[in-house]
């Protein structure tokens, strides 16, 4: 820790704050009135920032709120959390401290990847948590060029050789056009205080290693080196807008949203497309823009070239990719889909996966509906049974209204020609343990409303959203 007293955020002189003051105005353009959540590490980047932030809104400590979050990979992490407590403090800024779990960490994940990947889980939380509008880093030209490097050594494409954005989606980098060196100057002359992270001199973290055998090193031989890596990075991004531009025109002709989070693609459209421009596509629909490494690309390649109907692609961002018949079908967070049973009750509505499903008795004069999702049942005939929803499970099998027998579920969708997205989220409507309804198909022969019938119930399920691209 830098051992001087904790300044006011206006001790800067106008004269040095002026260059920082013109930047900021033009990115917080329109965005003067903001809550923002400054990322605070400790680190001298970032506590300069939270004073930047603070003598730009005009000490409005109101409108800022700092979030400290504690990786807990050094012993003395909590010496960070008592010099970033006792700075709110004195700068009178709401301050969160959250904690990671090394533990939590998987086998296949790196140190950095899964500190990454947590802190800024934590940091959205937060940011909905305070209603703030912007989460703000301390990210800056250094950062930047170490980025494009690391991002050139796992062969992340052109997306990663463009480096970070100064704004993207909730996150604002507004230090990104400033050199390390500049930013020194402000903390040295100011004494601005800030805590020394020993895990930066590990050379087992690639971005370590990078800055100080690789950036540093080629520093001495050309001064200007971060300065022309961070202008090809925006040069870079230059040309990601430019074709950001025709993806974007591709994707609102030929790409329908059925639902939230599920997308078909025109195969025929999308297969005259070259083949890194449907993988750019596909990146666009997912939110991975930047984050595919080449093991991603080829394993997307090597779908895509095999032209075989029915075959499924998993990323391991969570998105799957089917190849149907006449068109390529993309459903994300599959794993979101509830797999357990809920119980159904009369007169209540119950949220089950993408579905509202309601039940109420109605008169046993009342119409049938054409709607699949609109089936009436003798309420007579499973009277006494709980009912329950659940996914559809191999060997289930059920007795198709109009049908002779019974059929297995499996073999029903298969002759309706239903997708496998279809299939893994087919919802079934059970009476004790019997199969009722295949929802939004057929109703069981059992529960059949007939003449006879006296006390009929109506079972409805609406879709709970369906937006559109």
């Amino acid at each position: 820790m830098v051992s001087s007293p904790i300044p006011n955020p206006d001790v800067f002189q106008d004269k040095d704050f002026l260059v920082f003051n013109k930047c900021f105005k033009n990115i917080f353009k329109g965005k003067e009135n903001v809550k923002i959540l400054v990322s605070l590490s400790g680190g001298s980047d970032s506590v300069l920032l939270l004073y930047l932030m603070l003598r730009f809104f005009q000490s409005n400590n109101q409108n800022i709120t700092a979030a400290h979050i504690n990786h807990n990979l050094r012993t003395n992490s909590v010496d960070d959390q008592k010099f970033i407590t006792e700075l709110g403090k004195v700068l009178k800024v709401e301050t969160i401290i959250r904690q990671l779990n090394p533990s939590d960490k998987t086998k296949k994940e790196s140190i950095e990847s899964w500190a990454r990947e947590g802190r800024y889980k934590i940091l959205n939380e937060l940011a909905i948590e305070t209603e703030s509008d912007f989460i703000v880093t301390g990210h800056h030209k250094n950062d930047q060029v170490e980025t494009i490097l690391k991002n050139l050594s796992e062969q992340a494409g052109l997306y990663g050789l463009g480096g970070m954005k100064v704004e993207y989606k909730n996150i604002i980098r507004p230090l990104l056009s400033f050199s390390k060196n500049k930013l020194n100057k402000m903390i040295d002359k100011y004494n601005i205080p800030y805590i020394e992270d020993s895990s930066n001199d590990n050379l087992n973290f690639k971005r370590n290693f990078i800055r100080k055998q690789i950036i540093k090193p080629w520093e001495r031989h050309d001064n200007e080196l971060v300065k022309s890596i961070a202008i090809s990075g925006s040069n870079f991004q230059e040309y990601q807008d430019t074709l950001q531009f025709f993806i974007n025109d591709f994707i609102s002709i030929n790409i329908s949203q059925i639902k939230e989070g599920y997308f078909a693609i025109s195969k025929n459209a999308f297969s005259k497309l070259p083949l890194i421009a449907r993988i750019l596509v596909l990146q666009n629909l997912t939110t991975t823009l930047g984050r595919l490494r080449k093991y991603d690309f080829e394993d997307i390649k090597n779908f895509l070239v095999n032209k075989k109907i029915g075959n499924i692609y998993k990323s391991r961002f969570r998105w799957v990719l089917l190849n149907d018949r006449v068109q390529y079908l993309l459903q994300i967070n599959q794993a979101n889909i509830k797999k357990t049973k809920t119980r159904i009750y009369e007169q209540k509505k119950i949220n089950y996966n993408e579905y509202e499903y309601i039940f109420k008795r109605v008169d046993k004069t009342s119409k049938f509906s054409f709607d699949p999702n609109i089936e009436l049942f003798d309420l007579d005939k499973i009277k006494n049974r709980k009912l329950y929803l659940r996914l559809w499970r191999s060997g289930d099998n059920f007795s198709p209204l109009g049908m002779l027998g019974n059929q297995k579920v499996s073999d029903y969708l298969v002759n309706k020609k239903v997708n496998q997205f279809e299939k893994w989220n087919q919802v079934v409507l059970l009476a004790g343990e019997k199969i009722i309804w295949l929802c939004g198909h057929r109703i069981d022969n059992s529960v059949k409303v007939s003449n006879s019938s006296k006390h009929v119930v109506e079972i409805k399920r609406v879709a709970q959203s369906n937006p559109q691209l």
